[in-house]
């Protein structure tokens, strides 16, 4: 149709004045003659000298070869062109990209060396070359793409090529000096410097490299095994906190125009990278860029930072902080590096700023805030507000003992919030007294500081009224005299634990030098590498022969054999009978081998791994990831050696923390055969080898980084087992290889079925249910009696029936968990959950995966009951626990599994305690009763549920007990009530 149709134009021309007009036929170009107008012939290719960038653009589509596309891209990264700069936006600069990455790369990146790839990043390092990438990762890598696996190969070189690109601690300060120096223009330059801001500071990086990577390893015969740093978010904010800490360094060839303009800038770009979502890796490459600088550059960054991103980044350097140097042992004085950390923080709020502390005081008073910070980092704030600004300490201390003295603080807050608060007021009550002692006077004799102290003291919280006293106590010893301080009089206030709060009123740090805090930055990450390296044996491959492994020493070759060596063969004849060979029996036939039946016995594996008898060994097994036999013999032997071993020697006991970490972070490489069993039943085993020091550690780590939400959940089970089997409960529901098959509810999420199915979560789900029976069936037998309430003249129990069963019933064993109960499993489990709360909020993972929170309630469900009433201190403990669970009910409203969790542990919790113990918490109760009947009125009504949904009606069951359980508790109060 091409060659019948022609587009004709119709041009009139004049001829002088007269009167006729001349009318000429122009027969219009075709769009491929154009093109090969376009397209330079490859014979003239070799002949060609590049002088513009069009010419440039027309050999890039021209399918040049090595060496003119070398000169061509040689004369693109430079300034060979006049008035041209790759760095600038333009639409001629977009074509030339589009190129680059579309044709060059693909087909010349595989071929270059390292100089001739150097050429194509220099190319593309700028605004208009990153974009160009991402949006050839994006179109290629689509949800249209992953959906039908055709992601190409070719993302592997783009992948590549980006991060190359991106790569250095100063790209993002040269490309402010490149477009300086190519967009003279001020609109253009600050649209420039906002579409890049737009692009570094915002998650289009992260996310399209990571879709990229899932596309291509999930495409047939796509690139597989990518891992670019780009795609995990912390390394990319890591890397993007060292760039925006490059911009508040003056460099030399730097004016004092350009270094304004870097700062501020630098300021804009680091308020928005504050959304990413990696808060404490930008900090964390901020802050190690910037120290090595020197104090100028630090002492800049605060400055130059919005008004509204001041707090918020300074709150996310203190938090990096304080997982840096973080709690060690609660009763024992910090290490050496409160200077250094003084030092530093004074550092950022110094300069720049009317008020240099405001910021810091508002952190310091805020208790969701002070409780994400550690101890060492609350020491070193303290003492910046008392070197910089002395005047505020007046002000941090009144907020500190207003927000501690208020009552609803005092009833409605986590006991891990009162506790920081405590200790910030009293650090900064000795600091006051130090510099102003007639004002330390003044304030402790203050209405507040009174009405505080008597609100404390008529707590029902027993570790609140504990707060009270010791703060009244270490103020009173401050500013009264010797025969006048207060003095309580109790043991309490004598423990150890109070000792260390006392002494916080004479704790008194100052600034170090800056320079030495690299050296604790690179002490605490060394640590931090040496407990999570990876736990891999390199062992030596084994030699292949016909497709399988060759074991035993290498075989010599064999010789050729050219002649008859030693004497002829000599037939011997046999002179015996057949008769004598009559009365012999023949042996039986060995049982077959089927490593026997190998035709060359060099493939038979005769070095067989033996079971290991130390610790040691068992490590080493663990960790072999080349033979299986070894591997799946070390996890077969794990648990009964760790429990033979326990109570003989400290072999376990000295290397308990290195086992647990193996095992925490061990994974299966050879699908072993209840793999997840027998890694639960070892940690279940290192757990009970020294209870005092793992549980804590094991409590602690179920909170860490690194872990997946599978290794979370196996942390937590074996924690709640494990305490089950401490308190003496050995029966089949937790400890049985033999596993039933627990039911599960059909509308679970996807995620939470996967990790649920393990062995170890149906283990847990076993011993769950268990209880749940226990606590369910009395109810439902008080509830069939009163239904059948007119039998009660026929229901007859004879006396020797109860003499049955008192005779059959076993003796119960030792409750060996209720010792350590508050300290080893309940404590460390709160504190940190609450601590991973106020410093994630909603990214946390026990906020947004489920099953992660719902496994961590019904741990604490599991070893509360198994805990039971000699729990000592089980008052102050269940007052905790009601906040907790009341804290949830918003969660529990979104998730049917949350809501059944918290409903569990509210059994629970009524069914552990007497009548006179839930009467110290009886609004937390009141509370919860309201808020369970609007649940079960909910699931009756059908607003919740729907009518024969298992999920539903167990919701429905469990409410029903709870509501029954308060009502008897109810009822009891309002006798005791009337009889009194």
């Amino acid at each position: 149709m091409g060659d019948f149709l022609t587009a004709v134009t119709s041009r009139a021309e004049k001829d002088g004045d007269g009167p006729l007009t001349a009318v000429r036929t122009v027969k219009s170009k075709q769009a491929s003659d154009v093109a090969k107008d376009k397209i330079i012939p490859s014979s003239k290719l070799d002949r060609i000298d590049v002088t513009t960038p069009q010419e440039a653009l027309r050999v890039l589509r021209s399918q040049p070869d090595t060496t003119v596309l070398l000169a061509t891209l040689r004369k693109l990264s430079s300034t060979s062109f006049s008035d041209f700069h790759l760095v600038a936006p333009g639409p001629l600069q977009a074509q030339i990209v589009n190129s680059i990455v579309s044709d060059i790369v693909p087909a010349f990146w595989p071929t270059f060396d390292r100089n001739e790839r150097l050429l194509v990043t220099r190319c593309l390092r700028n605004t208009t070359g990153i974009n160009g990438l991402l949006a050839r990762l994006g179109t290629s890598s689509g949800s249209s793409g992953i959906q039908k696996g055709k992601a190409r190969p070719q993302h592997a070189y783009t992948i590549e090529v980006i991060s190359q690109v991106l790569d250095g601690h100063s790209l993002v300060r040269g490309l402010l000096q490149d477009l300086h120096n190519a967009v003279p223009e001020r609109t253009r330059h600050d649209v420039a410097l906002k579409e890049l801001a737009t692009l570094l500071g915002s998650g289009k990086v992260i996310s399209i490299i990571a879709q990229a990577e899932d596309a291509a390893q999930t495409s047939i015969g796509g690139s597989a095994g990518l891992n670019s740093w780009l795609a995990r978010g912390s390394s990319y904010a890591t890397w993007l906190g060292s760039n925006i800490a490059s911009l508040f360094h003056q460099a030399h060839d730097n004016s004092g125009e350009t270094y304004e303009q870097l700062m501020r800038y630098g300021g804009q770009l680091l308020a928005k990278s504050l959304t990413l979502g990696y808060a404490s890796a930008l900090a964390k490459g901020l802050v190690s860029e910037a120290v090595p600088q020197g104090e100028k550059t630090l002492g800049n960054i605060l400055p130059h930072v919005p008004r509204y991103a001041k707090k918020q980044l300074l709150e996310h350097i203190l938090r990096w902080l304080s997982e840096l140097c973080p709690t060690g042992h609660p009763h024992l004085q910090a290490k050496d590096d409160v200077p250094e950390l003084a030092a530093l923080i004074a550092t950022l709020v110094r300069s720049g700023h009317a008020s240099p502390t405001q910021h810091l005081r508002e952190i310091c008073s805020h208790p969701m805030l002070v409780l994400s910070l550690s101890h060492p980092v609350r020491r070193a704030c303290v003492a910046v507000v008392a070197g910089v600004d002395s005047e505020e300490l007046q002000s941090l201390l009144e907020s500190l003992m207003g927000t501690f003295s208020n009552r609803v603080f005092i009833d409605h807050s986590p006991t891990l919030q009162q506790d920081s608060i405590a200790q910030m007021l009293l650090l900064t009550a000795g600091y006051l007294h130090r510099a102003s002692p007639m004002t330390a006077l003044m304030v402790a004799r203050s209405t507040g500081h009174m009405q505080g102290t008597s609100n404390r003291l008529n707590a029902s919280n027993q570790r609140a009224r504990w707060l009270g006293m010791v703060v009244a106590t270490a103020i009173s010893g401050l500013v009264d005299r010797e025969g006048s301080r207060m003095n309580f009089g109790i043991d309490e206030v004598k423990t150890d634990e109070a000792l260390w709060y006392l002494s916080l009123v004479t704790v008194e740090d100052h600034e170090g030098e800056l320079s030495a805090f690299e050296a604790i930055r690179a002490r605490q990450e060394k640590a931090i590498k040496v407990t999570r390296k990876a736990y891999h044996n390199e062992t030596k491959a084994l030699p292949m022969r016909n497709g399988k492994p060759v074991y035993g020493p290498p075989r010599p070759p064999t010789p050729v054999q050219t002649e008859v060596i030693g004497e002829k063969v000599a037939e011997l004849l046999d002179e015996m009978s057949d008769d004598e060979d009559d009365d012999l029996r023949p042996y039986g036939k060995p049982d077959s081998d089927p490593e026997d039946s190998d035709e060359d016995a060099t493939l038979v594996n005769r070095n067989k791994p033996r079971p290991p008898v130390y610790i040691r060994d068992l490590m080493s097994m663990i960790r072999d990831n080349k033979t299986p036999d070894r591997f799946q013999l070390g996890m077969k032997h794990a648990a009964s050696l760790i429990r033979r071993k326990a109570n003989f020697g400290k072999e376990v006991k000295n290397h308990a923390e290195e086992i647990m970490g193996l095992l925490c972070n061990l994974q299966d490489p050879f699908d072993t055969e209840q793999f997840e069993e027998l890694k639960l039943q070892a940690m279940i085993a290192v757990l009970l080898s020294d209870v005092e020091v793992m549980g804590p550690w094991l409590s602690t780590h179920a909170f860490a980084e690194g872990y997946s939400i599978a290794q979370r959940c196996i942390i937590l089970s074996a924690v709640g087992l494990g305490g089950r089997e401490l308190a003496g409960l050995k029966g089949e529901d937790e400890l049985n290889p033999v596993l039933r098959h627990a039911e599960r509810p059909s509308k679970r999420p996807a995620a939470q079925q996967l990790h649920a199915t393990s062995a170890g979560m149906k283990m847990f789900e076993i011993a769950s249910k268990k209880i749940e029976d226990d606590l369910m069936q009395p109810l439902a037998l008080q509830a069939a009696d009163h239904t059948t309430a007119h039998l009660n003249a026929v229901k007859v129990r004879t006396f020797s029936s109860r003499m049955n069963v008192e005779r059959t019933k076993r003796k119960p064993a030792p409750n060996q968990l209720a010792r350590v109960f508050a300290r080893s499993f309940f404590l460390p489990l709160t504190n940190r959950y609450q601590h991973e709360v106020a410093a994630y909020g909603s990214r946390s993972v026990f906020a947004s995966a489920p099953v992660v929170l719902t496994t961590f309630l019904r741990t604490l469900a599991l070893l509360v009951h198994a805990s039971g009433t000699a729990t000592p201190d089980l008052q102050s403990l269940t007052a905790e626990l009601w906040d907790l669970l009341l804290s949830l009910r918003v969660q529990a409203a979104g998730d049917i599994s949350i809501l059944e969790a918290v409903l569990f542990a509210t059994l629970t919790v009524l069914e552990v305690n007497t009548a006179h113990q839930l009467s110290e918490t009886a609004r937390q109760i009141i509370e919860m009763q309201q808020w369970v009947q609007i649940v079960f009125d909910r699931a009756g009504g059908g607003d919740m549920v729907t009518e024969g949904n298992a999920e539903e009606a167990k919701i429905r069951t469990l409410a029903a007990g709870v509501l029954v359980k308060i009502g008897d508790w109810v009822a009891e109060q309002e006798k005791a009530l009337f009889r009194g």
